[in-house]
């Protein structure tokens, strides 16, 4: 079974708050969230550059996941710890609700050491022949293990690029802005409002169901 949606969400703590928040991921949020039907798996990253600095990434089996009554439930009904840490970020958070378009792998299953994302607005609509020619073309970017195209389910303008790395010193650098300077990568760019761009680092411990294992699903 595939798993063509995607919850991101960015969040942003104090970093007296950092050690907690991290712990709580850990320890409660990423194993009551994933263990929730219809969700595949959640992993985390950060970016010291980015703000919000934390990023959450749960693939869904499909883009309906987030209206689901046991995730509002995990929403609308935050545990003791929940309530406390969300205190924490307040309006610091982003949370989009994605279906993808086009993924590309390169032969590596393998638990992304960071994910470069970059989300941008276009009223163009792309559609998953876009997606699989960026896709193909990101093979040639040293490190790179998967390409995805998602578009947000709320802002159908809206669309968010997934590359994953197997380290984080290859997610930026002069051979990846090559990458970025083909000819076929600035027409898929053509008329496109660059959202935001940023290296995501790997943290925490990945949380995979065992029977999406192997199937593509790291990121």
């Amino acid at each position: 079974m595939q798993a063509t949606g995607l919850i991101a969400v960015w969040l942003h703590v104090p970093p007296h708050r950092e050690e907690e928040f991290h712990a709580w991921y850990e320890l409660e949020h990423i194993p009551q969230v994933v263990g929730l039907e219809g969700f595949v798996s959640g992993r985390r990253y950060y970016c010291e550059q980015a703000f919000p600095k934390f990023l959450a990434l749960y693939e869904t089996q499909d883009e309906s996941v987030e209206d689901s009554p046991g995730f509002q439930h995990v929403v609308t009904h935050p545990t003791p710890w929940s309530g406390r840490i969300w205190t924490f970020f307040g309006k610091d958070r982003i949370r989009q609700n994605l279906v993808r378009l086009a993924c590309v792998s390169h032969g590596c299953h393998a638990d992304p050491g960071a994910v470069l994302l970059r989300a941008f607005r276009t009223s163009r609509p792309l559609a998953e022949a876009d997606g699989q020619e960026q896709g193909r073309a990101s093979a040639d970017m040293p490190g790179c293990t998967r390409y995805r195209l998602f578009r947000q389910v709320r802002d159908p303008d809206q669309y968010l690029e997934i590359f994953d790395f197997t380290a984080p010193a290859q997610a930026t650098g002069p051979a990846l802005e090559a990458c970025f300077a083909r000819p076929a990568r600035r027409r898929f760019d053509d008329g496109a409002q660059e959202i935001a761009r940023h290296a995501y680092t790997a943290t925490g411990t990945p949380l995979v169901k065992a029977a999406f294992r192997g199937e593509g699903s790291p990121g």
